[in-house]
């Protein structure tokens, strides 16, 4: 079995009441999560509420650009990657 990669595109808004998905526009998710970005704890729940979402161990995400910033990349290492991006897919929907 091969081991592929999906690479996503995420706005996060830290410091939200809501955790989730508040929208998304071309390929790019705007997630947002509880904690402030202070000592990476919003990083923390990003990766954390996306590993949960898709499925995959905590281990498989990382965030590749954008450590610091509210605009990153991340990368999510998967033997299914079809099935990881079609929940994204789902994810971007609006509710």
């Amino acid at each position: 079995m091969s081991i592929d990669e999906v690479i996503i595109e995420v706005t996060a808004r830290p410091g939200t009441s809501r955790r989730g998905v508040i929208g998304a526009s071309g390929d790019r998710l705007t997630i947002g999560v509880n904690s402030r970005p202070e000592k990476g704890k919003a990083n923390d729940e990003l990766i954390e509420y996306l590993a949960r979402e898709m499925r995959v161990p905590r281990s498989a995400l990382l965030i590749v650009r954008g450590e610091t910033s509210r605009r990153k990349t991340i990368r999510i290492i998967t033997h299914e990657p079809t099935r990881v991006a079609s929940r994204l897919r789902q994810m971007s929907k609006p509710k």
